[in-house]
């Protein structure tokens, strides 16, 4: 691979160049001011003072890749925001020990002797950031609400094991049946049709965040779409916006621990590029850095020397090769398991992750070693499955070859190797999304003898027009859990489940995951994701998994208590303060 690196260095060099000259656009220019009187958070409801901590300002500037447009937390909205201006029953905390589950909205929880009646009992004390007290009726409308069929959300199967719940989104049954209720102001009851050990590792998710009734439906069909008709009950409040410029929230006074939260103000900046945001980092622009390639050695030069504090945490996501298997994709061979296979083994991940990210870990697996099963890294109780094939042919141009051209033959596909054209589809602009496919492009031509063509596409709405018109052979995507369990990444590549990752279906994988219902010990359930990630990959190369991600925060000194979530806001600043700046 001596040439593939001599390219990649070339490449790297190149694009840093043009980064330092990029940034983010301004949008209009305008900011945008909360106004409406009734349904919005303004700047009054929110800490407009500047507290301070050993007497410094408690403001904290941070850097976005870009900005979303859905502040809808059954819709998942944007996650790393909705857990930080919002706030669940649960609240989950990740520091370099790993992630904890800690009460927020409710401060104590009943589980029934047979595992099916939780009941939650909510802080009395909290309120909406207009003063309104979130109540069990905020629960019951917000989980109601995304099993709605009107609504069409994708999260409602988090919650289909709640008595009455997949009828009612399947149009079958009553929102009335569904085992959902407000018992009263502050008990939350939840019945559940058979017991499940997920459960409760997924009321840290934004689905399951509460929503107001009164809110949501004067907004109409305005709501999730308008930040100034929200209400938030977390620890801060969104107060401005300057589209793809700068975001601010400030500090919610009305949040049940307000006095526990040192912050006054979150100044957001969107930056797409690293090479601007590690400008501005080393300028003391921004005060957190989420670094990768080339940048990782030189910040951690300066942990080193005591001039920057690091914050290294995994993160439950895996990132992908997915293949069209419904029509064998433009091409019409991606449905033959050599010919993908071939595809995955001439992609070299331990060079990949170094070379292009310079982070992150090579994956031979689907499910993230974040992700645990009785407490312990399920990747640590169980081998990646292709890990031994994938060594068989790594670096073997001639076995790659052969085995691609046993696909064809399978297929009883003539075309000569060096006739074969494949696209990959993709978009995205940055130094980091340029050379990953360009990676996958080079290895593929390189040791297969195949042409790869990239389409790439301007954003992610083409894109995803394109992926589902089914425009492709290939595409690099990932998947980021939503709750600790292996079977969050297992059950993306069920049937019906996702049109996102290529449309792979097996009757045998699918019983697999359904034969899972109700089962607790958690041996057997182990013994059961062996198997599903054994056919997933090894049997069929259902997918491709390229890397598992991880989080590595560079911040100021003068940052303290920083800490991040696997499983809610990307950086949690609720017990964050600035001190010494």
């Amino acid at each position: 691979m001596k040439n593939m690196k001599k390219f990649l260095s070339l490449l790297l060099t190149g694009a840093m160049a043009v980064g330092m000259l990029s940034g983010c656009g301004g949008g209009d220019g305008e900011t945008q001011v909360a106004t409406a009187e009734n349904t919005t958070t303004t700047a009054s409801n929110a800490s407009s003072a500047s507290a301070t901590v050993d007497g410094d300002s408690q403001q904290i500037n941070l850097r976005a890749v870009s900005f979303g447009n859905n502040y809808d937390v059954q819709d998942m909205g944007w996650r790393w925001m909705m857990a930080e201006c919002y706030e669940g029953l649960m609240r989950d905390v990740a520091d370099e020990n790993g992630d904890t589950f800690e009460f927020a909205g409710a401060e104590s929880m009943d589980v029934s002797e047979d595992g099916l009646v939780y009941t939650f009992h909510l802080r009395q004390n909290a309120k909406w950031s207009d003063g309104e007290p979130v109540t069990a009726h905020d629960y019951e409308y917000g989980w109601k609400r995304l099993l709605n069929p009107e609504n069409g959300y994708d999260y409602a199967s988090f919650i289909f094991n709640v008595v009455g719940a997949e009828e009612y989104y399947n149009g079958t049954g009553s929102v009335d049946d569904v085992g959902i209720k407000a018992v009263d102001d502050y008990t939350f009851e939840v019945t559940l049709k058979v017991a499940d050990p997920t459960f409760q590792s997924k009321l840290v998710a934004t689905p399951l965040y509460p929503t107001r009734q009164d809110i949501a439906e004067a907004a109409g069909d305005n709501w999730g779409k308008d930040w100034r008709l929200c209400v938030y009950n977390g620890p801060f409040c969104m107060t401005d916006l300057v589209e793809d410029n700068s975001m601010t929230w400030t500090k919610n006074e009305n949040y049940w621990n307000a006095d526990n939260v040192k912050l006054d103000q979150v100044n957001w900046y969107c930056v797409a590029e690293e090479a601007t945001a590690a400008t501005m980092f080393d300028n003391g622009q921004l005060d957190v850095f989420d670094a990768s390639g080339d940048y990782i050695a030189k910040y951690d030069q300066e942990v080193e020397a005591g001039n920057l504090q690091v914050l290294d945490v995994e993160y439950p996501g895996t990132a992908m090769l997915c293949f069209e298997h419904q029509n064998g994709g433009l091409s019409g061979l991606m449905q033959n398991v050599n010919i993908r296979k071939a595809i995955s083994y001439s992609i070299n991940r331990e060079e990949m992750v170094d070379a292009v990210y310079g982070r992150y870990t090579a994956a031979y697996g689907l499910v993230s070693p974040a992700i645990t099963l009785d407490g312990e890294s399920y990747r640590s109780q169980t081998e990646e499955p292709i890990k031994e094939e994938y060594e068989q042919y790594a670096g073997n141009k001639e076995a790659l070859q052969e085995l691609f051209q046993k696909g064809l033959d399978e297929l009883g596909v003539t075309t000569p190797l060096s006739d074969i054209k494949l696209t990959l589809l993709s978009y995205g602009s940055t130094t980091e999304n340029q050379l990953e496919r360009e990676y996958i492009q080079q290895s593929l031509n390189q040791n297969l003898g195949i042409t790869v063509e990239l389409n790439t596409v301007g954003d992610s709405e083409l894109f995803m027009s394109k992926r589902d018109a089914l425009e492709y052979d290939i595409f690099l995507s990932a998947w980021y859990s939503d709750y600790n369990d292996p079977l969050d990444f297992l059950n993306i590549m069920k049937t019906g489940v996702y049109k996102s990752y290529g449309l792979y279906s097996n009757p045998e994988y699918d019983a697999m995951i359904d034969s899972l219902t109700g089962v607790q010990d958690s041996a057997e359930r182990l013994a059961t994701y062996e198997n599903m990630e054994k056919l997933l990959l090894l049997d069929d190369c259902a997918c491709a998994p390229i890397y598992y991600s991880d989080k590595h925060y560079y911040h100021q000194n003068w940052v303290k208590d920083f800490r991040s979530s696997s499983f809610g806001a990307s950086q949690e600043l609720y017990i964050a303060s600035i001190s010494g700046k």
